[in-house]
C-alpha cells in the first residue's frame, strides 16, 4: 500500500528534518513539515474512512504501527528548550522530592532559588503557581525520582503516547472495529508535534481516558472508574464525561474511584492549598486568553467564571445526551462532550485537543478530526511573537481553524460524502465478533 510505504517514509523523513534543524514551532520549516504530514495523514484517513480496512496482509498494519513509533524517535531525542512546559514539570516534581507542596510555592520566590538548575531558573512560568492537578504532579515526581532531566520527562510522555496506541487498538478490537483505525491516532500530526516534539502532560490524561473507555467496553467498571479519575486528576477537561458512566458503574466502583481521588490529593492537602488544590486554574479563567472566541463572547455577557461554568455545563449536557443515545463504545460519545467544553474554554492551545484525538475515526467525529489539523496554523503566533508581535491569534488563522471544522460538519450534514456513512463501524473479517457485542456497553446500564 503506497500510503503506508511512501507516505510513511515521507513523514519519517519530515520528522527527521524537523529534529535535525531543530526548527521552532511556527517557523517556515515547521509549516513545510506539517504540510507534508497533514497531506499524508488526510489521504490515509480518507482511504480508511471511505473504504475501511485495506485488503492487505496483517504485516502491513504492523509496519504502519512500527512507522508510527519511528516517527516519534527523531522528535524525542533533541535537547528540550528551557521555554518548554516540561521544564516546569521537572521543577514541580523536584520540589515535591525536597518536601515542598508545589501548590504553595512559585519558582521565582528567592527562597526557592536553591531548588533550581540553570534550565528551571529560566522557565517562563516561574512567577505563577502550578496549574497541574494531583495525578500530573505525582507523575512529575515519579519521573524526577527516576531521573531529573528534561529528556527523561519527554521519554516518559512518549511512553504514555505509545501506550495509548496499544490501549486504543485493544479497545477497537473489543468493540468489533478494525485495528487499522488505530492509525487515526498513531499517525495524527497533532499528536506527533505535541507529544514527541513538545512533550505535554495531556499525553498522560489521554492515555487514562482511552484506558477508561476500553475498560467500560470490557465490562470492567471498577478499572474504568479509576482510570477516569486519573484522567481528570491529570487534566480537568475529561470531567465533562462523568454522565457517560451513569448506570454503567456500580456504587462500589464510584466509591473506589472517590477513594483514589482522595488519595491522589491527600499529599497536597494543607490550609494554604485548599481542600482541592487548583493552583493557577482560577487565574487562567480570570485573566488568560488564547484562541477562545466563544469564551470571549460569553465572558463579556456573563463574566469569565460564568463563561467557564457554561463551557463545563455545555460539555456535561452533550455527555448526558450521548449517555442515553449512544453505545458506550461509540467514540462520538467520548469525543464530542470534551470538544464542546473545550471550544468554549478561555485558552485553546493546540495540545489541548490531545484528549479527543484517539476518538476521531467515525463519521460523527470527522469535524473534530478536521479541527485537530486546522488548529496547526495557530503556531504562527509563536513565530510572530519571536518577531515582537503580540501574543494573539490572527483573525485569518481563527477563521481557518474553526471555519474548516464547521465546513466539514456542513459538508457531511448535507450528504456530500455519502460513502462515509458506511464506516461508522467497520468490522475486520479476522476480528469478527457476534452482532450483540456492540450492545454490551448499553447492557451495563
Amino acid at each position: 500500500m503506497a500510503l503506508i510505504s511512501i507516505g510513511g517514509a515521507a513523514i519519517l523523513a519530515s520528522m527527521a528534518v524537523l529534529a535535525w534543524l531543530q526548527a521552532p514551532l511556527g517557523s517556515p520549516v515547521f509549516f513545510a513539515v506539517a504540510a507534508i504530514t497533514v497531506a499524508v495523514y488526510a489521504a490515509l484517513m480518507y482511504r480508511l474512512l471511505r473504504h475501511g480496512a485495506p485488503p492487505l496482509p496483517r504485516r502491513w498494519l504492523t509496519t504502519a504501527l512500527l512507522l508510527a513509533v519511528a516517527f516519534r524517535v527523531p522528535l524525542a531525542i533533541p535537547r528540550v528548550n528551557a521555554q518548554n512546559d516540561m521544564i516546569r514539570y521537572l521543577w514541580d516534581g523536584r520540589v515535591q522530592r525536597l518536601g515542598y507542596n508545589p501548590y504553595l510555592v512559585v519558582p521565582a520566590d528567592p527562597a526557592m532559588a536553591w531548588t533550581h538548575t540553570p534550565e528551571t531558573r529560566a522557565m517562563p512560568s516561574r512567577r505563577a503557581h502550578t496549574p497541574y492537578p494531583a495525578a500530573a504532579q505525582l507523575f512529575f515526581r515519579l519521573v524526577v525520582t527516576v531521573r531529573d532531566s528534561p529528556r527523561a520527562m519527554k521519554f516518559a510522555l512518549v511512553l504514555c503516547d505509545l501506550l495509548t496506541i496499544f490501549a486504543l487498538r485493544a479497545w477497537l478490537l473489543a468493540s468489533g472495529r478494525s485495528p487499522w483505525l488505530t492509525l487515526a491516532y498513531a499517525w495524527n500530526p497533532l499528536v506527533l508535534f505535541e507529544v514527541a516534539h513538545s512533550g505535554h502532560i495531556d499525553a498522560l490524561g489521554t492515555l487514562w481516558i482511552v484506558v477508561s473507555a476500553w475498560m467500560l467496553a470490557r465490562r470492567r467498571p471498577a478499572l474504568a472508574s479509576v482510570a477516569f479519575v486519573l484522567a481528570v486528576a491529570t487534566k480537568l477537561l475529561p470531567i465533562v464525561l462523568a454522565p457517560i458512566y451513569w448506570g454503567r458503574i456500580r456504587v462500589r466502583d464510584a466509591a473506589i474511584a472517590g477513594a483514589v481521588l482522595a488519595a491522589l490529593y491527600l499529599p497536597f492537602a494543607s490550609p494554604g492549598a485548599g481542600a482541592l488544590p487548583l493552583g493557577a486554574v482560577p487565574n487562567v479563567v480570570d485573566y488568560i486568553r488564547f484562541n477562545g472566541p466563544v469564551f470571549h463572547v460569553l465572558a463579556d455577557v456573563i463574566t469569565p467564571r460564568g463563561a467557564a461554568a457554561a463551557a463545563v455545563l455545555g460539555g456535561l449536557l452533550v455527555a448526558i445526551v450521548m449517555r442515553w443515545r449512544r453505545e458506550v463504545d461509540d467514540p462520538a460519545a467520548w469525543a464530542w462532550p470534551m470538544a464542546v467544553a473545550l471550544a468554549a474554554a478561555p485558552v485553546i492551545y493546540p495540545w489541548y485537543l490531545l484528549p479527543i484525538t484517539p476518538f476521531l475515526f467515525t463519521v460523527e467525529t470527522v469535524p473534530l478530526l478536521v479541527w485537530s489539523l486546522s488548529v496547526i496554523p495557530v503556531y504562527i503566533v509563536w513565530e510572530r511573537s519571536r518577531a515582537g508581535a503580540r501574543w494573539r491569534v490572527p483573525l485569518w488563522t481563527s477563521a481557518l481553524e474553526y471555519g474548516a471544522a464547521l465546513v466539514s460538519a456542513a459538508w457531511l450534514r448535507v450528504g456530500l460524502f455519502p460513502s462515509l456513512s458506511g464506516f461508522q463501524r467497520h468490522r475486520d473479517p479476522q476480528h469478527q465478533i457476534h452482532d450483540g457485542a456492540g450492545k454490551r456497553g448499553g447492557q451495563n446500564g
